[in-house]
Parts: structure tokens; sequence; C-alpha cells
């Protein structure tokens, strides 16, 4: 047991990630399939996980990506499941379709850095719209370079969203 073990530690992730590939793939294309969709499944191995780019007509992207990546985060979530199913290691699995992740980063980057600075402006809180764990933790990321508001997510399940508050220390101390 403990030479299975000692030889487990001595495989790199990529080797342990790898091993996943197939898996992914599989899944994801046999899902597809079944709701009709053509896609080619580019997988890369990354530094923490997987990244797999769906490839497909506009058409079924936009079904894919669903209304704000909706489906493609339960998709995301599903893959994910599979490979805990079959005993892999925990890793990150990041699915995108036609730059989606990437756009939805850079509109979530400005959308935040314009409630930041509304919020030191009007002294008053803002509500986000819900939004999945990832795209809170963009915003939370980005409003941590301004100075004089803070954050935190609040409310449960598919309510989760955060809240920026001035920095009340801030202007107490100018006071």
């Amino acid at each position: 047991m403990s030479d299975s073990t000692e030889k487990q530690e001595h495989v790199s992730a990529d080797e342990r990630f790898a091993k996943a590939v197939p898996v992914v793939r599989v899944f994801l294309e046999s899902v597809l399939g079944l709701l009709g969709v053509e896609v080619e499944v580019d997988i890369d191995i990354e530094e923490d996980g997987l990244h797999c780019d769906l490839n497909t007509s506009d058409d079924d992207g936009g079904l894919l990506i669903g209304r704000h990546g909706a489906t493609l985060d339960a998709l995301q979530y599903l893959t994910l499941r599979v490979l805990q199913a079959e005993n892999f290691e925990r890793m990150r699995i990041t699915l995108d379709v036609g730059g989606y992740r990437v756009r939805r980063e850079k509109a979530l980057r400005e959308l935040a850095q314009g409630i930041g600075t509304r919020v030191l402006d009007t002294g008053k809180p803002y509500h986000f719209e819900p939004m999945s764990a990832m795209e809170r933790r963009v915003v939370h990321m980005t409003l941590t370079e301004i100075d004089g508001v803070h954050t935190e997510s609040e409310g449960e399940g598919r309510y989760r969203h955060v809240v920026v508050f001035p920095d009340r220390r801030g202007s107490q101390a100018q006071a």
C-alpha cells in the first residue's frame, strides 16, 4: 500500500490531469451530442486543472453559454462532478465557448470599477445582481484595487451577490 502511495506522490500534476482529459472529452461530447450540438472539444492542461474550449456554431454557442453564462456554469459543474465520481483528485475545470469567459471577465472588471467610483461618489452601498462564484471573485479582486471601498458577498445559493460598501474608516479618519 505504501508503494502505491509513493508512486502517486511522484506523479506530476500534468500526468494526473492528463488522465482526466479523455473522461472530460467523452462526457462533454456525449452530453452535447444528446442535445444535438455539434462540438469540437479542445482541452488544455493548465497549472491547476483543465481548460476546455467548446468550438461550435454561433447559434449553438449561445445555447451553451446561456443567460450570463448560466448554462456554461452548469455544464462546468457537471463536468467537475463526473471527475469526482470517477475518483479524480480535485482540480479546476473551466469551460469556454468562443472566448466568452475572457469577454465576461473584462466586462465585469469595467462594471466593478464604475460601481466602485459610484460608491465613492455617493457614499451609498451598491448591490450587484446575483452571480457565480467565479464572477464574484472577479468583482472582489477588481475592487480591492480601489481605495475607499470594500466588498462582501451576501445571500445564499443562486441569490448570492456582491455588495460594495464605502469604507467608513477612511471618512472617519478625515473627520
